[in-house]
C-alpha cells in the first residue's frame, strides 16, 4: 500500500514537471487553434490560400530572427540590437546590389559579413570586457540605428530583378521563404538536441558556475550564439530587400521586441537553460496569426500594439516566479 502511494506520488511529480516544462507550449498551440476558429467564423478571407501564404511569409521573417534570439536567451543573454541590424542590413545590401545582377554575390557577402562582425563584437564585449548583454546590445541598438539613419532616412539602392523574384517563389504550395524558415527550424532543433554546442547552451543558461567547472567553453559558446543571432538578423534584412525591392530605413523597427515576445511565450525562460524550437515556432505563429487577424478585423494599429504589450507582460509574469 505504501509502495503504491509512493509510486502515485512520483507519477504526480513527473506530471507536474512535464506540465511545467511543456504546459506553455500546449497553451500557445491551443490559443493558435482558437485564433483559427475566430478567423474562420469572422472573416471569409482568413482561411484562403492567399492569406495563409501571406501569414507563412510574415512568420518566416520574424521566425528567422527569433531563432537567433532564442539561442542567446538560452544562455541567459539577450540581443536588443536585432531590429536595428535588420534595418542596416537592408540598406547595406540595397546600396551594394544597386539593381545589378552581378552585384548580388557581393551584396549577400557584405551583408552576412556585417552580421557576423556585429555578433563577434557583442561576444567580445560580453566575454572580455564583462559588460552585461542587456547593456551591450542596448548600446548596439542605438549605434546601428544611428548609422542606418545617417545613411538615409528615405529608401535607397535597389535589388536586382532575380533577387526580387525570390520573394514570390514557391515550392509546391509553400512560399520558398517559409521553406527556408522550416529548414532553419530543423537544423536548429538538431543542433540543440544532438551537438555538444547545443548542450552547452542549456548548461550555461542553467548554471553558469557549474558549466564552468564542468569544462564548458563558455566564451566560445557566447561568441557563437551572438554571431548566429546577428547573422539571423542580416539574413532577414536580405529577405526584406527581396520583398521591398529597395533599402527602406523604416524596416526593422520593433523586431527586437517581437522576437523576445515570441521566444518567451513559446516557453523559453528569460533566465536561460530552458527552451525548444517547437515552442519558439508556436510563439512566432501566435504573433503572426494575431497580427493578421487583427488587420482583417479592422482593429486599430494602436490597439494592436496594446494587445502585443499585454502578451509580453503575461509571458514575463509566467516565468517571473522561476527567477525568484
Amino acid at each position: 500500500m505504501n509502495v503504491s502511494a509512493r509510486l502515485v506520488g512520483e507519477l504526480t511529480d513527473s506530471q507536474r514537471l512535464f506540465l511545467r516544462r511543456y504546459g506553455p507550449i500546449f497553451a500557445v498551440y491551443g490559443f493558435i487553434v482558437v485564433l483559427f476558429i475566430i478567423g474562420a467564423t469572422q472573416s471569409e478571407r482568413f482561411l484562403t490560400l492567399r492569406n495563409l501564404t501571406n501569414v507563412a511569409r510574415q512568420s518566416a521573417f520574424l521566425g528567422i530572427v527569433a531563432l537567433g534570439q532564442m539561442l542567446v536567451i538560452l544562455t541567459a543573454g539577450i540581443d536588443l540590437s536585432v531590429g536595428s541590424l535588420v534595418k542596416l542590413s537592408i540598406l547595406a545590401s540595397a546600396i551594394v546590389m544597386n539593381g545589378e545582377v552581378g552585384n548580388q554575390g557581393a551584396a549577400i557577402a557584405a551583408t552576412l559579413g556585417l552580421g557576423l562582425a556585429v555578433g563577434l563584437v557583442h561576444g567580445f564585449l560580453v566575454n572580455e570586457v564583462k559588460i552585461a548583454p542587456f547593456i551591450v546590445t542596448l548600446a548596439s541598438l542605438g549605434i546601428l540605428r544611428g548609422i542606418s539613419l545617417s545613411i538615409s532616412t528615405s529608401p535607397v539602392g535597389s535589388a536586382s530583378r532575380p533577387f526580387i523574384m525570390f520573394y514570390v517563389q514557391k515550392l509546391g504550395p509553400m512560399p520558398i521563404i517559409a521553406v527556408l524558415f522550416g529548414l532553419l527550424l530543423l537544423l536548429t532543433a538538431l543542433m540543440l538536441r544532438y551537438t555538444a554546442f547545443g548542450k552547452y547552451l542549456y548548461a550555461i543558461g542553467g548554471n553558469l558556475e557549474v558549466a564552468r567547472l564542468s569544462g564548458v567553453p563558455i566564451k566560445a559558446v557566447r561568441y557563437g550564439v551572438y554571431a548566429l543571432c546577428s547573422l539571423s538578423a542580416s539574413v532577414t534584412g536580405l529577405l526584406w530587400l527581396s520583398r521591398m525591392g529597395v533599402g527602406d530605413p523604416a524596416i526593422g523597427d520593433g523586431i527586437e521586441l517581437q522576437t523576445i515576445t515570441a521566444v518567451i511565450i513559446g516557453g523559453t525562460s528569460l533566465f536561460g537553460g530552458r527552451g525548444t524550437v517547437i515552442g519558439t515556432l508556436g510563439g512566432v505563429l501566435l504573433l503572426g496569426i494575431t497580427a493578421n487577424l487583427l488587420v482583417m478585423l479592422g482593429v486599430n494599429q494602436f490597439v494592436q500594439g496594446l494587445i502585443q504589450g499585454v502578451i509580453i507582460v503575461a509571458a514575463v509574469a509566467l516565468y517571473k516566479q522561476e527567477g525568484d
